[in-house]
């Protein structure tokens, strides 16, 4: 019998609940099975695990036109160690993404490792930015935060400005 592979997301310390509320203007790339909404009509998180690959596809969205990122953060839930994914759109259109690891509390730096974060998709519409993305539960990378079963601290940032040529520490 295969043990079902539970996530619970904790925001900012606090254990989020599953809710339905959508302040988001913008639909989602895909269907998934979990959603919270992270700031009232600012920020939105829906993710899905997917147990045969041992990935999870999250999709953020937040009242932005600057960059955005989500963070795996350990037991403790501060920031300064944190495993990060950050994302913008470019005035092209085209999606970055970039896996990151916080030192301290500072702007995270590159993983100098492996890319283990991955943009799958993203836009950005009335004020608002899309991206969809996935990692692996574990990616075996010492840079990484591996995401197991039951409570995970995650965290998320987001800047007002898309990176020139970097992204700035995160105003929100």
């Amino acid at each position: 019998m295969m043990n079902s592979f539970f996530l619970t997301i904790v925001v900012l310390l606090q254990i989020a609940t599953n809710i339905q509320c959508i302040s988001s203007p913008l639909r989602q790339f895909s269907t998934y099975r979990n959603v919270t909404e992270l700031i009232d009509n600012i920020a939105e998180l829906w993710w899905t695990v997917n147990e045969v690959n041992k990935e999870i596809t999250f999709e953020l969205h937040v009242k932005t036109t600057g960059w955005i990122g989500l963070g795996i953060a350990l037991d403790n839930g501060v920031s300064e160690d944190a495993d990060m994914g950050i994302g913008w759109i470019d005035a092209s259109g085209n999606v970055h993404f970039e896996d990151r690891h916080a030192v301290g509390f500072t702007q995270p730096v590159k993983d100098s490792t492996t890319q283990d974060w991955f943009g799958l998709q993203g836009r950005e519409e009335n004020n608002w930015t899309a991206i969809q993305f996935k990692r692996s539960l574990d990616t075996k990378d010492s840079m990484d935060i591996p995401i197991k079963p039951g409570i995970n601290v995650v965290l998320f940032a987001y800047g007002l400005i898309d990176p020139n040529p970097d992204i700035t520490y995160h105003e929100n």
